[in-house]
């Protein structure tokens, strides 16, 4: 997956980091932000840096959010293939279904992961902006970016997880 694959691939969660910093240099003045074209750049780097601890931390992140659902499914291609390397010698609709998942599994990372940072920081912007009001807006706000963010990524990468067996179960069950 190159570079220009993964920024698009970044998705919705990364477009809110990125709406969220430009909000928050604009905002207040920040004294190496004069313009409005810097304010637009600098304001990319936070979802940049995101993007790429994303790809850096790829394996421990399925692991992590998906690895219950992971092992299982691997547990299931290793029995029904006799523990061989099962991606070599897989079917290409296989390989496709393990290729997606590692697809969209970055787009999920990038998204449950924004949503967390978002809903830490969105309480706090809040409270600095109108303390106590700011603060309830804020925690409002939170609870719908945890939600459109972070659950329905985590549910659906779970999902993928579970599903990337049954190529295999479908082809084999058979025999």
């Amino acid at each position: 997956m190159g570079i220009p694959s993964q920024i698009k691939n970044g998705g919705w969660g990364a477009v809110a980091i990125y709406l969220y910093s430009l909000f928050i240099s604009l905002y207040w003045d920040i004294p190496l932000i004069s313009t409005d074209r810097i304010a637009l750049a600098a304001a990319a780097a936070p979802a940049l840096i995101l993007m790429f601890t994303v790809v850096t931390a790829n394996e421990w992140l399925n692991d992590y959010w998906a690895g219950g659902n992971l092992k299982r499914s691997a547990e299931t291609i290793a029995r029904i293939t006799g523990e061989s390397d099962f991606y070599d010698s897989a079917p290409q609709e296989v390989k496709d279904s393990v290729d997606e998942f590692d697809e969209l599994g970055y787009s999920h990372h990038v998204a449950i992961l924004s949503g967390i940072i978002l809903a830490i920081a969105v309480p706090i912007t809040g409270y600095l902006i109108a303390e106590v009001v700011g603060l309830f807006i804020g925690v409002a706000l939170a609870f719908v970016i945890l939600r459109v963010l972070s659950i329905r990524s985590y549910r659906e990468l779970n999902q993928l997880a579970k599903q990337m067996s049954v190529p295999y179960e479908a082809k084999y069950e058979n025999q």
